[in-house]
């Protein structure tokens, strides 16, 4: 999808009421780095909640009038997770995790005291919110599509919010986050607002791919927390888990169910090698530790501790990878709503002792049906040939009906091409060297009717 992303026209001010100023000399701009120190101190001063900290990516505007500070307005990263605004935009899970970004939360708003006037906090709203798009795309490099914000309703009633075009989106639960994995309840919930910076801002957030203006958005700075599965499909993971056999003795200290757990849920997150999967569990909030099964911290038994590498390492080289492959493969089953459009085949190593190869989403990495290569194989051939073989089983076992297929030359063979559309799928394998005859034939046919965006052969006459 390459949908255009525009904010939406500056409407005339008009239905002034007599004797109420009319903000004509509005100006917005993001803030200077050496006025920071000014904003945080009228924050400071002037808002209820002061400055607070600075979380992820951030920008200041400062609204003008007749060249007076009027307004401040600060923005960052969106709430995790929000039932009513997730519900509102009709996201999955896996999508909510990586187009986080593309949503910006109003953390303060400030109207200046010595600029007060009516109407001033709805006009300085609307036309901030207008310019947001343009001034993070200038500072963070993409375009956000929705933002949102919360009213404390025992204080306020939001009116600015409603006025300037914002919508009601349901309240809080009345929670707010305490230490690092903790929340704790406040018993005062709030109303959340929201408004889209896009026309089409929810069929950009659900999308398959987001316009490029959006792109650098879904890759957060900090490779996110949370759980990519709800707390009842990680139950069902874990009992999947525990038909798989334990090849440990009996002094074992960590339940199967959640080191595989642990390894499972990190893969359906994007982590990629067994130290990625190790230092995911030490970043998960208490409460996916408890979901997860972690064990008590020594020092501190109401903390939960995650497991260590060696207990990872430890029971993978043991393991009998086929049969958590089939498990795995018999819950990624029970609980895929369908294969996406385009998969990819990866074949990875766990410290060099088991060969996997996976069918994984491009666009998050996370895997939809996984096969055992081999196991310690002793050569080149040995690899080559396991992967092969083990993405012919990929093809027989799973529906590909819609899907493409991608993969390197090593994939470029006549009867996995074939397995693939007799699966109700398509292929895009590279071609090289290996396979000469194709490889002609295929440069033949792209000299006489050239691909999109070919480039142009060197001019014999100027070398260019």
């Amino acid at each position: 999808m390459n949908a255009p992303i525009a904010s939406q026209p500056t409407a005339p001010w008009s239905g002034i009421e007599p004797g109420k100023v009319v903000l004509d000399e509005l100006e917005v701009r993001v803030v200077l780095a050496e006025e920071q120190a000014r904003v945080t101190e009228l924050l400071a001063r002037e808002h209820y909640l002061g400055r607070g900290r600075s979380v992820g990516r951030e920008l200041v505007q400062v609204v003008h009038h007749q060249g007076r500070w009027a307004a401040l307005l600060v923005w960052g990263p969106c709430a995790i997770k929000l039932a009513d605004r997730d519900q509102w935009i009709g996201w999955e899970s896996r999508q909510r995790s990586s187009r986080l970004g593309l949503i910006v939360q109003n953390r303060r708003f400030l109207v200046l005291a010595e600029t007060r006037m009516p109407n001033l906090a709805s006009r300085a709203l609307g036309l901030a919110v207008r310019a947001l798009p343009g001034h993070w795309m200038e500072h963070h490099g993409f375009r956000p599509v929705l933002a949102e914000t919360f009213t404390d309703i025992e204080c306020f009633e939001g009116t600015c919010y409603r006025a300037a075009g914002w919508q009601p989106c349901g309240m809080t639960k009345g929670f707010e986050r305490h230490r690092a994995d903790f929340y704790r309840e406040h018993k005062r919930p709030k109303k959340l607002w929201i408004k889209p910076l896009a026309r089409d801002a929810r069929e950009v957030l659900c999308a398959e791919r987001v316009p490029p203006v959006c792109e650098p958005g879904c890759t957060p700075p900090a490779q996110p927390r949370g759980l990519p599965i709800a707390k009842a499909q990680i139950e069902t993971l874990r009992e999947a888990l525990r038909s798989v056999p334990d090849p440990r003795k009996g002094n074992r200290t960590w339940p199967i169910s959640t080191l595989l757990g642990l390894v499972c849920v990190a893969m359906l997150a994007g982590r990629k090698n067994l130290a990625e999967i190790q230092r995911y569990g030490t970043q998960l909030p208490h409460k996916a530790r408890l979901w997860l099964g972690f064990l008590p911290a020594r020092d501190n038994p109401d903390m939960r501790r995650a497991p260590s590498y060696q207990a990872l390492y430890n029971l993978l080289c043991q393991l009998d990878a086929n049969a958590l492959a089939e498990a795995l493969n018999g819950w990624l089953s029970a609980h895929q709503d369908g294969l996406p459009r385009h998969l990819a085949l990866d074949g990875k190593y766990v410290r060099d002792l088991v060969l996997t190869l996976g069918l994984s989403e491009h666009e998050s990495g996370a895997p939809v049906a996984v096969t055992i290569a081999s196991q310690q194989p002793k050569t080149q051939q040995a690899k080559t040939e396991g992967e092969i073989t083990a993405a012919k089983r990929l093809y027989q076992n799973h529906d590909l009906q819609g899907a493409v297929i991608t993969g390197d030359a090593l994939h470029c063979q006549r009867e996995s091409m074939q397995m693939v559309l007799e699966a109700g799928g398509d292929f895009l394998f590279q071609l090289k060297q290996n396979q000469p005859a194709a490889l002609k034939m295929a440069k033949k046919l792209a000299r006489q009717s050239p691909p999109l965006f070919a480039i142009p052969a060197p001019n014999a006459n100027t070398g260019a």
